[in-house]
């Protein structure tokens, strides 16, 4: 990846004043494509994990404000708007969530997918599994209190694997082992988002 982050045109093209987003001009309402632009970038952040959830939103209503298709729907930029509207609010659910996060940071830095590395943690699967049985068990029988314990222990191991991840996503763009571990853990973690979202 380029680790230079792309920033606003000085001026705008149309009216030559500053700009200070790459996307639009806050005083002629001009857009600009976001061709090129990664999701760190759209929103001015350098690409890191660590990221402020509320400056996150307070960029992310200011961009969309300024490029939201009411304010265009009579002009020729009104597919663009609708274009750069998506595209901020996928970049916005996906910095929001530190897992997607960290899956796009390691797609950034050029590590491994997970369509190409499919691997997890040792013995994150034979605990998954055993605990689905303890799930199906439990719900089949009405035992809510063995119920709660299996969705407290799913809730622990999930917890554990988020701080993992974003111990190693710090450490990006990393060796190759980091970002390895990074994938493994990352894939690991599914199993306990799944467990989560049955329960």
């Amino acid at each position: 990846m380029d680790s230079s982050t792309k920033t606003a045109p000085a001026k705008c093209r149309a009216c030559h004043r500053p700009m200070g987003s790459p996307l639009f001009c806050d005083h002629c309402h001009s857009l600009y494509p976001s061709e090129g632009l990664n999701h760190f970038e759209l929103f001015g952040f350098p690409p890191a994990f660590d990221i402020d959830p509320a400056a996150l939103r307070q960029k992310y209503l200011q961009l969309s404000r300024g490029v939201h298709p009411d304010h265009h729907a009579a002009s020729p930029e009104s597919t663009d708007s609708l274009r750069l509207s998506a595209q901020l609010n996928e970049a916005h659910r996906v910095l929001l969530d530190p897992v997607l996060r960290a899956e796009y940071l390691l797609e950034l830095f050029g590590g491994p997918a997970a369509s190409a590395d499919k691997g997890t943690l040792e013995g994150v699967l034979a605990t998954a599994l055993q605990l689905r049985e303890d799930v199906c068990d439990a719900q089949a029988t009405g035992d809510r209190p063995a119920l709660d314990r299996c969705a407290a222990r799913v809730r622990q191991l999930h917890e554990e694997l988020l701080a993992g991840i974003g111990e190693l996503a710090r450490q990006l763009p990393g060796d190759p082992q980091v970002r390895r571990r990074l994938r493994a853990t990352l894939n690991s973690i599914k199993y306990y988002q799944k467990l989560l979202g049955e329960l």
